[in-house]
């Protein structure tokens, strides 16, 4: 009983002491000598490679201060497209916004910028540009749809690499070229990105159609032949000016069939000013009508014969 008591003992403080080297014990007894031993547990070393990351790309992915609640869901999902992509709060407008993301591109370490820029929560603007020199693309968002909002049937792995698909239109137009190269440095994941999956099953399409930039993000089904299904999201950007700084700077192209938040505000009351005068306009003839051929009236006899 005394023994099996002593070994125990031993045994516990060996477990206190614990390590990776092997401890041996001596226990005498009546009996000879009992050497016991413990060998630590085995730890797992991370992979590791050769292969270093050259391009370090990154981009820093932010919005303004009053931005809609569905461009706030937009920028969320960029940033999962994006494995390189930086978030920042909100910025507000007190100074220049060039300066601004200037000096914040700097403190996150960033070489590019994504920025969507509100108008009184009806008009919202994409900023494209390249910190700290230029140049830089400010676009106009319509037709948002986020991933959440379409629920497609698509799917892929988050922070894949993807294949950029863009139109023949983006060669031939040289302010589209201009444009391709922003957005190539900015949804083009770096190679051997440490948070990057060395995958390719989705692909980013650019459209160009009507003077407006078609975005849309498609799964790559691996069958015979190759197919599409669409994941999401899916927007609409009609380039307006192209600067030569970074958020600021001279006007090297500008979209003459753009029109400014002001200008597209009045076309909207406008057009609610014309339908409502329509209406007006309808119940007037519906009036004259009503005068100009009055209903016919009731016959007393009709009460007569009624059951």
């Amino acid at each position: 009983m005394v023994k099996r008591e002593k070994r125990q003992r031993l045994a516990d403080s060996s477990e206190e002491h614990g390590g990776t080297q092997e401890t041996k014990q001596e226990v005498h007894g009546e009996r000879g000598v009992v050497e016991e031993s413990m060998i630590g547990e085995m730890q797992l070393k991370r992979a590791t490679t050769d292969k270093r990351m050259t391009n370090r790309q990154k981009c820093l992915v932010l919005g303004s201060r009053n931005i809609s609640s569905r461009d706030r869901h937009l920028l969320l999902d960029i940033r999962n497209l994006m494995p390189h992509a930086r978030e920042h709060p909100k910025l507000g407008r007190t100074g220049g916004l060039g300066d601004s993301v200037i000096e914040l591109c700097e403190l996150h370490q960033c070489n590019s910028s994504l920025f969507i820029e509100a108008h009184r929560q009806d008009i919202s603007y994409l900023w494209i540009a390249q910190a700290p020199r230029g140049p830089s693309v400010k676009m106009q968002l319509t037709n948002v749809h986020t991933a959440d909002e379409l629920r497609m049937a698509g799917n892929c792995l988050k922070y894949s690499r993807p294949l950029l698909h863009f139109d023949r239109d983006f060669e031939t137009q040289p302010h589209l070229r201009v444009v391709k190269s922003l957005l190539q440095m900015t949804f083009n994941t770096p190679r051997y990105h440490p948070r990057s999956k060395p995958f390719v099953d989705h692909i980013l399409c650019f459209f160009y159609l009507d003077g407006h930039i078609w975005f849309r993000h498609y799964q790559i089904i691996d069958t015979e032949p190759k197919s599409l299904m669409e994941i999401g999201p899916r927007f609409t950007l009609e380039p307006t000016s192209i600067f030569n700084g970074c958020f600021k700077g001279n006007v090297i192209w500008k979209n003459a069939l753009a029109r400014t938040p002001t200008e597209q505000r009045r076309d909207r009351k406008t057009r609610r000013l014309e339908k409502v005068h329509m209406n007006e306009a309808v119940k007037a003839k519906s009036k004259i009508h009503k005068a100009l051929n009055p209903a016919p009236e009731p016959n007393p006899l009709d009460l007569v014969f009624r059951d």
